[in-house]
This record gives structure tokens, C-alpha cells and sequence, in this order.
């Protein structure tokens, strides 16, 4: 992950999608102070979350229901998907019980 024609370790074109288990914890973050785009204008501050799922792949999202400034890399998540209309769902992360 994620998808590609080759595999960035060995190069190989043999690749299949398989499902994952959506948990994981925060392995990086960013805040954004900045408005960069006119639609995260309501938005800012808002933390960019890079998430290692257990599965090994990490996946950059948002973490919602936590304060930018409350995040902690190694915080247990596990993914959601918020609906924005009909036809598009975007994968972002909530905090889950730790194990």
C-alpha cells in the first residue's frame, strides 16, 4: 500500500487486494495552522494523522473526535467512514480502547 505497479521492496508485479482489519495506532502527525485549500477553511487547525494499521501498511487520514493538539503518536485507532454525499465515502480514523 499503497497501490502500484511494482512492489517498492522487491520490485515484484504480483499484487492482490486483501482485506485489513481498519485497527492500527497514530505513528506520525502534522497540525495545520495554514489554510492551504478554501475547503478546510472551518477546519483549521486540523491534524493530518499518518496510521500504521496492524496489518503493517500505514495510511494518511484524519483522526476525529480528538483536538489537534491532544493527539500522541501511538494512540489506538481504528478506522470510519464518513459519508460526504451519495457517491463518496472517505476512510478517517476515532480512538478505540487500547488492547
Amino acid at each position: 500500500f499503497p497501490a502500484h505497479d511494482l512492489c517498492s521492496k522487491c520490485n515484484s508485479t504480483a499484487s492482490s487486494w486483501v482485506p485489513v482489519s481498519g485497527r492500527g495506532e497514530v505513528f506520525s502527525f502534522n497540525i495545520m495552522h495554514q489554510l492551504y485549500h478554501p475547503g478546510f477553511a472551518k477546519e483549521v487547525p486540523y491534524a493530518v494523522v499518518m496510521v500504521e494499521l496492524e496489518e503493517g501498511c500505514k495510511f494518511v487520514s484524519n483522526l476525529l473526535g480528538v483536538k489537534p493538539h491532544d493527539i500522541k503518536c501511538g494512540m489506538p485507532v481504528e478506522v470510519v467512514f464518513e459519508k460526504l454525499n451519495d457517491e463518496v465515502s472517505m476512510p478517517k480514523f476515532r480512538l478505540r480502547a487500547a488492547k
